[in-house]
């Protein structure tokens, strides 16, 4: 008997995760994560955000989930199998999380940078791609929250000017400079 299993996607637990954390399909999950979680885990993580946008939880046979990930027929049979020790070594890395035992896997949607401890334990090209895509995402994210004041400052501008409300001069023009 094939028994389906239902992916949740749940947003992480860490609110400084969900914060500055990577999107499942955010090239750092495969080219840091992958050396911890190694490429089962990694192809379960890049695969559920295209089975979410056919199914909100995504609904699938486990053996056949498994088949797809190129696990080979009956990989998803058991709990010793392959498919279900990439699924535990997801929750151990506290990428995902059972919901219901067995039947209910919940992905969480943002994935962490590595620690300390998991990047000294890695090769120096999984370490150069943590700083390098790190501080990018890092940069992206600093550069957004700036956009975002901008957009606040423009929407407040033209909220004055819709309702007549007179817009302060800026200190320089003020002064007469």
């Amino acid at each position: 008997m094939n028994t389906h299993l239902e992916l949740e996607a749940l947003p992480h637990p860490d609110p400084q995760v969900r914060r500055i954390g990577f999107d499942l399909t955010d090239p750092y999950v495969e080219q840091c994560w992958g050396a911890v979680i190694g490429p089962s885990g990694i192809a379960i993580l890049r695969r559920l955000p295209v089975l979410w946008t056919q199914e909100m939880p995504a609904r699938i046979p486990a053996d056949e989930f498994a088949r797809t990930l190129g696990l080979g027929p009956g990989a998803g049979a058991g709990q010793n199998s392959r498919f279900h020790r990439a699924l535990d070594r997801l929750t151990h890395f506290r990428l995902a999380e059972w919901v219901e035992p067995a039947t209910t896997f919940g992905v969480y949607t943002e994935v962490g940078p590595l620690t300390a401890h998991q990047l000294a334990r890695q090769p120096e090209w999984t370490r150069a791609a943590h700083e390098r895509l790190l501080g990018g995402h890092l940069d992206h994210i600093a550069t957004g929250q700036d956009l975002t004041a901008q957009v606040t400052e423009i929407t407040s501008r033209l909220d004055r000017l819709q309702h007549g409300t007179p817009q302060p001069l800026p200190p320089s023009r003020a002064l007469g400079r």
